[in-house]
């Protein structure tokens, strides 16, 4: 009887994490279909409104290597209950905004507040479900979470949007969020706390969260304005620099904020320079989509999310059903395989005609759902399998942190990439923007074929940690 309590409260647990996780994947894309109203709305340019989508991402991924030591450091479910709260109040007030800047600034609070949520989150599933079994099944559904999240993002912001205001995308977190507080309390186990560090990392973070944050501003940048541009460049080598001078500083520090021994577990290092690509192409297949419906096919905002809506479908379900093929097979071995099945769709939605029927562009979906839906939940099994409990929160933020910096590197040079191909001859034409699209979609699969390559080169066998403290 206790065992099926126990079982029912796991489960109540589980639901609520992933449930989270799909929250704050979601917010990613809810954005993009919801900018035209937004720019009536608060009078300002297009090119103004697309931050309300990139400051989000860049606050995001600047923080969650801060965000994942935190969690190992001041305890998971205090740092998921702290973010998730920060997070709730930051949509509210977003949500009523009247003014742009303040629509900004809190889209920027909800980013970090996302950071210090999703490490957290992720550690306290691996961490809650110990046995091999469970902890496959537990990650198929945050996977199904996450990768859904992508493109379910884009459907709920078309329906908001069309059915209620561009305000709903942001005032929807806020009883969900409300709700998740005094259930975590309820359900959730403290874990992660460690005994206070007798001197703190200060230099670590601030390299750390500049480096990243700069990076991510640089990318966003590059892909609104060209690669070649001051804008761009300027972020761009001070991310560098930041994260070149953070690697010595944390090989100097007697706390690091990352100790970099975890690199030397080639499942941490591999799998985290995959996801960084892989993320990236789908993360911008995900926007490339919504402009071709709404652009070339002439959608409305609900049109265009149901009309994306099979990518995450085919991606939730097969990410449940991942976790029994990762233990019929081994999880790098579906790893590779999911990567080559995406690269495959991007293939088929490169022959695509977007100005035609929509069966090819159908077709292409599910298998790139497909493929995602299989690669991202062996990759979270694989980059966190060989991983101390008490170092779960940073190997969280770690593959977090790539997923971030991977989508805003995928946005600005695919998206970029379909953009100058599409105005190549001028003001596009619908078949121009199409042809644009195809174009990123060959790139993309290129990119995901050599990816494989490189993951049936480095995950050949399986990993073993070499700890061997700096």
């Amino acid at each position: 009887m206790s065992s099926d309590r126990s079982a029912c409260a796991g489960n109540a647990a589980l639901a609520l994490l992933c449930t989270a996780q799909l929250m704050l994947m979601i917010d990613f894309s809810v954005i993009n279909l919801a900018l035209p109203d937004i720019e009536s709305s608060l009078d300002i340019s297009t090119d103004a409104s697309l931050w309300t989508a990139t400051v989000y991402a860049i606050s995001f991924g600047g923080l969650l290597p801060l965000g994942g030591r935190l969690a190992d450091l001041v305890g998971r479910r205090r740092m998921f209950v702290c973010g998730l709260a920060v997070f709730g109040v930051a949509s509210l007030v977003g949500g009523i905004a009247a003014d742009f800047s303040v629509l900004i600034a809190m889209r920027a609070v909800q980013g970090g507040a996302a950071a210090l949520t999703a490490p957290a989150l992720l550690s306290l599933i691996t961490t809650a479900f110990p046995e091999e079994t469970a902890r496959r099944r537990a990650l198929g559904w945050f996977g199904a979470s996450t990768a859904a999240g992508f493109s379910l993002g884009v459907v709920l912001g078309g329906v908001l949007t069309e059915f209620v205001s561009w305000r709903a995308v942001l005032l929807i977190n806020v009883p969900l969020a409300a709700l998740a507080v005094p259930l975590a309390f309820h359900l959730l186990g403290e874990s992660g706390v460690q005994p206070p560090p007798r001197r703190y990392d200060i230099p670590g973070a601030v390299t750390a969260t500049t480096g990243c944050a700069t990076l991510l501003l640089g990318i966003s940048e590059a892909g609104r304005t060209g690669w070649d541009r001051v804008s761009s460049a300027l972020p761009l080598l001070l991310g560098v620099v930041m994260i070149g001078f953070f690697v010595v500083v944390e090989r100097r520090s007697p706390a690091p904020l990352i100790p970099l021994h975890v690199f030397r577990i080639r499942s941490v290092s591999a799998v985290n320079t995959i996801v960084l690509f892989v993320t990236g192409v789908m993360g911008a297949l995900t926007l490339l989509l919504s402009l071709l419906f709404r652009n070339v096919r002439l959608d409305g905002p609900l049109e265009a999310g149901v009309s994306v809506l099979p990518l995450g479908l085919v991606t939730a379900v097969v990410s449940q059903l991942t976790p029994r093929l990762a233990t019929a097979f081994a999880p790098r071995r579906v790893l590779i395989a999911g990567v080559t099945v995406f690269a495959a769709g991007m293939l088929v939605l490169a022959m695509a005609d977007g100005t035609g029927d929509y069966g090819p562009l159908l077709l292409g979906m599910i298998i790139c759902g497909a493929g995602f839906g299989t690669f991202f939940t062996t990759a979270a099994m694989t980059a966190t399998g060989d991983v101390p409990d008490a170092d779960q929160g940073l190997a969280s933020g770690l593959i977090n942190t790539a997923t971030q910096i991977g989508t805003a590197l995928g946005i600005a040079f695919l998206v970029s990439l379909a953009d100058r191909k599409a105005t190549d001859q001028g003001v596009p034409t619908p078949a121009d923007v199409s042809d644009g699209f195809s174009l990123a979609a060959q790139v993309a699969a290129i990119t995901l074929a050599v990816v494989g390559g490189f993951a049936l080169t480095t995950l050949r066998q399986p990993a073993r940690p070499e700890l061997v403290e700096d």
